[in-house]
């Protein structure tokens, strides 16, 4: 069934209607007409079967059905902070961590970060990111839109550390893999990885004062872009539902 985003307000409406870009996608391109079921859904968690009741001017009015359980979530919080990336790259990495099963994304300014788009620009990016990131969750299945924070420091980041149940770093120089906890199976893990010239000494210094968990991803050297995707699959394997038969 063909799924659709809906803005979580219009579910409490008593005539929901679909609003932005997908009218065009509902009227034009796929030729839907009044009567005709689709799947809705609005990012946090909710999807519904509607049926289309008629086209407006600048909505596509429509009636809920049913609500439809939600099954194509990972129980695992997965959180990936990605030191800022050049030219496009950040845009492609917020698809495929979506469709991995992140739930949030942080994008953040570390020593060796080239790229620092100004308030304005990054803005944005952010509202870009976010459209992104839905287009990715209706392609893929899922029901909710990971969040997308704005950009912050590296200290910061690091600042979350006590807040999740697996905090791990990665750097080139570390030893050991990211594995199973033997004193826990977390339920929350926070992945931070660096830009394309990777951490700093001073800033594995300072992540291990905060008591991250140091990680290698093998003896290559891997693109940022590339070391994201990897240890995002991996965590979602260990940890998450990417072992498990749908």
């Amino acid at each position: 069934m063909r799924r659709f985003y809906i803005h979580p307000e219009q579910l409490d409406k008593a005539e929901p209607r679909i609003t932005g870009k997908d009218i065009r996608h509902i009227r034009d391109v796929l030729r839907l007409s009044p009567g005709d079921t689709i799947r809705l859904l609005d990012g946090s968690g909710r999807m519904f079967d509607a049926r289309i009741a008629a086209f407006e001017e600048n909505a596509v009015r429509v009636a809920l059905l049913n609500r439809v359980e939600a099954r194509n979530e990972s129980a695992l919080e997965l959180i990936v902070a990605q030191g800022f990336l050049k030219d496009r790259k950040m845009d492609d990495l917020v698809r495929q961590i979506t469709e991995l099963g992140a739930t949030r994304w942080i994008p953040m300014i570390t020593e060796r970060t080239v790229a620092r788009p100004d308030a304005k620009r990054m803005e944005k990016r952010i509202q870009r990111w976010q459209a992104i990131a839905v287009e990715a969750v209706k392609q893929c299945g899922r029901s909710m839109v990971p969040k997308i924070d704005s950009m912050t420091g590296f200290k910061n980041v690091l600042g979350l550390a006590g807040t999740v149940d697996l905090p791990v770093f990665f750097w080139e120089r570390a030893t050991a893999p990211m594995d199973q906890p033997p004193e826990i199976r977390p339920a929350s893990v926070l992945l931070v990885l660096g830009p394309e010239g990777g951490f700093t000494e001073a800033e594995a210094g300072q992540a291990k004062a905060r008591g991250l968990r140091f990680a290698t991803l093998g003896p290559r050297i891997l693109r940022a872009e590339t070391a994201a995707l990897t240890t995002t699959a991996l965590a979602q394997y260990l940890f998450g539902d990417l072992q498990k038969s749908p």
